[in-house]
């Protein structure tokens, strides 16, 4: 996902940057696994959050869908080919105000 990810933005010069997050985040989320500790954060910062994860299986989510060549076949099929960006924005932006629905109002009842 992040080589295909650097090679979307054209951020190669950004590379180290990359690797320093993804090695941080696979040390945090084993950390978070294997400790129980709890965080009192409020609740903006929590729809913060919520925001940032959105953005992390939306761009999952493209990724797996472009490796599996489901987006540009969609595309191709429908005609949509110059509106390819909408439809990538689309996906992303579902994910956010899904996860932000699940979390926000959905867990809540």
């Amino acid at each position: 996902m992040i080589p295909r990810l650097i090679q979307i933005t054209g951020t190669k010069e950004k590379i180290k940057k990359y690797e320093f997050v993804a090695a941080l985040g696979g040390a945090l989320a084993s950390l978070i696994y294997f400790y129980y500790f709890k965080l009192s954060i409020s609740k903006y910062l929590t729809v913060l959050v919520g925001i940032l994860i959105g953005f992390f299986y939306g761009l999952f989510a493209s990724a797996l869908a472009e490796v599996l060549n489901v987006t540009p076949v969609f595309a191709k099929k429908f005609k949509v080919k110059h509106q390819l960006k909408f439809i990538i924005w689309a996906l992303i932006l579902g994910k956010v105000f899904g996860s932000l629905f699940y979390w926000l109002i959905f867990i809540k009842n």
